[in-house]
């Protein structure tokens, strides 16, 4: 054991030294926000055996509504990360128009968040489910809370391709999201 821990590939290996650059690159760029973002974060989801991660990075449209406490803004985001099930691994990647209404609630605001836009899937199975595309539709609906600079919400997420082709089985995830508005 200590002569592999030595040689160094058994510990590379586990710790999938890899994960922990790309992870600690994407991380800096967030924090100096290269892009240009208007909100950065993460979101976690669950569907049926499937697992997902990804990174958002949304920008600010210049849409924007107020009907007496309720406003609305627009922001357009883009998605990449992948799902999992068992040892199988599909990449992909959404941008999708949000539409944020959000609403006065103590120190910080209630949002709702509602969106429709497109999904690419890098394969057309995951687990025991087929799909017949490789683009989809995505539809967006969470709740969250914003205080400060940090909102915290759960997503419901449906991706699909709307019946254009069989079969359609299609992903619903839910999920957690943690954002940061800059």
């Amino acid at each position: 054991m200590l002569t592999m821990l030595a040689s160094g590939t058994v510990l590379a290996e586990e710790l999938k030294l890899y994960n922990l650059a790309v992870g600690a690159s994407v991380g800096s760029a967030l924090v100096v926000n290269l892009v240009n973002a208007s909100q950065a974060g993460l979101d976690l989801g669950w569907d049926d055996g499937k697992e997902r991660a990804r990174l958002l990075l949304n920008w600010a449209l210049p849409v924007e509504r107020t009907y007496g406490p309720l406003q609305v803004t627009t922001g357009l985001e883009l998605a990449l990360g992948s799902s999992t099930y068992a040892d199988q691994e599909q990449p992909m990647a959404n941008l999708t128009p949000l539409f944020d209404w959000t609403l006065p609630a103590g120190p910080g605001h209630a949002v709702l968040e509602t969106g429709l836009g497109a999904a690419y899937l890098s394969s057309t199975s995951l687990g025991p489910d087929q799909y017949s595309t490789y683009w989809h539709f995505s539809q967006i609906l969470g709740v969250g809370y914003v205080y400060r600079n940090w909102q915290l919400g759960w997503r419901y997420q449906h991706i699909s391709n709307g019946s254009i082709e069989k079969p359609n089985n299609g992903q619903n995830f839910h999920g957690l999201v943690l954002k940061y508005h800059y």
